[in-house]
């Protein structure tokens, strides 16, 4: 699965970091069709933030498309601090 559409929002309130992650939903369901699952999107996070070399680890994941909307969304708080070096998966 690799997305080259997606577009990244950062967001620091109060200590805490939030990620959203936007892409057009006809590249998401060409991959997924049509199903939206909290597993799907951190497998598309955990993937995402590999690629950028990013360490932070995702929690309080959301995955929303409106019918109305050509866009899904993603939203994640995303924890650095504690954290050791994410190896995503690797040994």
């Amino acid at each position: 699965m690799l997305f080259n559409n997606i577009i990244e929002k950062r967001i620091v309130k109060d200590g805490v970091h939030r990620s959203v992650l936007e892409m057009p939903a006809d590249d998401y369901n060409k991959v997924y069709n049509g199903q939206y699952s909290e597993k799907i999107a951190l497998e598309i996070i955990n993937h995402h933030f590999e690629r950028r070399g990013d360490d932070g680890r995702p929690t309080d994941i959301q995955i929303e498309h409106e019918d109305n909307s050509n866009m899904v969304k993603i939203y994640a708080n995303v924890n650095y601090l504690g954290n050791d070096h994410t190896r995503y998966g690797r040994r």
